[in-house]
């Protein structure tokens, strides 16, 4: 915890002023979520994050992306997927069933979003902006750390994050972010989504870019929410217009509608 400490301390005094492209830290989340079909998802993310900049991610995700970023890339994940469809074991080819990326930067006041489904996918930005917190005098350690509770109401939902005080990067997963603290937890109060972090250790590996940027069509957060709902509360629907082609699932896919996105404010 002390060698933490001391090593973000220093970094905010150096580089209080100058963007980084390297991050101090390097934080796995489990992100627990319910699919509209009602079924439980876990999704397995990395923070990495300095006092100014930071990405979320799913490494698997970033790892796809990487393959088919280049024609000897594609190449290999062509060859992965035949080898898991040739053996039957499809579950062995990376995918990107998380295809979030949330890129903060407090230097360009900007919060940069890239996401979709397996039809469309999109991009925007909108100012950085730091969730309005009401910190309470509840505590409780998360990986070793004494965590301080705090709350808010953010877009529709109200969310209960721990934050480490010992760890001052203002920082968490997905949006959250502006607490004097790291958050290691997050839920909001629908049980739907929620954040855990399962590990944390320093780093100093780089906070690079979006990879296949050319891939995501630019719009703006209520259009792409919009158009994504739409997708989910009638996936043949989407499938069929994505393909050109008329697309039916055997027996229906039966939508829970009160299961929604992290966001809600867009109806």
């Amino acid at each position: 915890m002390n060698r933490i400490k001391v090593l973000i301390v220093t970094c905010l005094v150096a580089l209080a002023a100058i963007a980084q492209e390297k991050a101090d830290i390097e934080v796995s989340y489990n992100y627990k979520h319910f699919h509209r079909t009602g079924k439980e998802q876990n999704h397995q993310l990395v923070l990495l994050a300095n006092p100014i900049e930071s990405k979320f991610y799913s490494p698997e995700t970033e790892y796809v992306d990487s393959l088919e970023y280049t024609p000897e890339g594609k190449e290999i994940y062509n060859q992965m997927s035949l080898a898991a469809f040739t053996s039957g074991n499809l579950k062995a080819v990376p995918s990107r069933a998380f295809p979030m990326y949330i890129l903060k930067s407090k230097t360009k006041g900007t919060t940069e979003v890239y996401d979709g489904n397996i039809a469309m996918m999109f991009t925007y930005k909108e100012p950085y902006e730091a969730q309005d917190w009401t910190v309470s005098d509840s505590t409780k350690t998360i990986l070793g750390y004494d965590c301080a509770m705090a709350t808010c109401e953010y877009r529709g939902r109200k969310w209960t994050a721990w934050f480490a005080v010992d760890i001052p990067i203002q920082d968490g997963p997905w949006k959250l972010s502006g607490l004097p603290g790291l958050i290691l937890e997050a839920s909001e109060s629908a049980g739907q989504h929620g954040f855990t972090a399962t590990g944390i250790q320093t780093t100093r590996r780089q906070i690079t870019p979006v990879l296949g940027k050319d891939h995501y069509e630019k719009t703006d957060r209520i259009s792409m929410l919009k158009a994504l709902r739409k997708f989910e509360d009638n996936p043949e629907a989407g499938l069929s217009a994505a393909l050109g082609a008329k697309v039916t699932v055997r027996g229906g896919i039966k939508i829970d509608k009160t299961l929604d996105f992290l966001e809600t404010d867009y109806k």
